[in-house]
This record gives structure tokens, sequence and C-alpha cells, in this order.
């Protein structure tokens, strides 16, 4: 079974999709495109051998410390040679990026049952 880590992203102001997907993939370093083939509204890049993954409300119900459902978006990275340390890497570089813009409450998640990182915002 795979392994993942993610992050779940709210803007702190309204924002279009397009937007955030645009800011997001400038903080991962690729461009982030449509996925339609694997799920409505989500977008994928690959860069160094890891797929970048955004999904656009995901569904999952809030768990514990985790507020998942005020939290509609989810990024996600996976290494093509499943190397989580690889993942976990570009994870927390991509997260200090995305905190430094000052647009999201966010949090970052080992496998959706580890929170990793909070600097959420209460709505």
């Amino acid at each position: 079974m795979a392994t993942y880590v993610q992050i779940f992203l709210r803007p702190l102001q309204a924002r279009s999709v397009q937007s955030v997907v645009d800011e997001v993939g400038r903080a991962v370093g690729t461009q982030l495109l449509g996925d339609p083939a694997h799920l409505e509204n989500s977008y994928v890049g690959v860069r160094d051998g890891t797929s970048v993954e955004l999904f656009v409300d995901h569904g999952y119900e809030d768990d514990d410390d985790m507020p998942f459902s005020s939290h509609p978006y989810m990024l996600r990275f996976r290494t093509l040679k499943r190397d989580v340390a690889d993942a976990r890497a570009y994870m927390e570089r991509t997260y200090a990026a995305l905190k430094n813009t000052g647009n999201y409450s966010m949090f970052s998640t080992y496998d959706l049952q580890d929170l990793l990182h909070a600097d959420t915002v209460a709505t």
C-alpha cells in the first residue's frame, strides 16, 4: 500500500480555483494541469521524480485535530520510486513556500493519520 504526505489548504480570502492552482504550481515548481481522467477538479504535475496532485473538494471529514472539511484543497506528494522520505522533503519545502505567502490556513499530514504541521486560522 502506498504512503503519502499531504498539505490541506483553505484560502484566507475568496479566490478562484485557478488562482489557487497557479499559486500552488509556483510553490511546487511545476505547472499543475487539469486531470479529468483521474478525478474532476484535480490537477497534476511532476517534478524531480515526484508526482504532485491537487484535489479540490476532497470530501474528507474532520478527524480529531485535523480539520479536513474546512480546508477544501488537498495537495498530495508521491515519489515515483515510492520513497516517502523524498516526498516528505518536497512537501516540507512546498509547505514553507505556501506558508510564506500568508494566503492560506493550512496543515500537513502523513498518510492522513498523523498531523505534521498546523498553521490553521479559524473561519
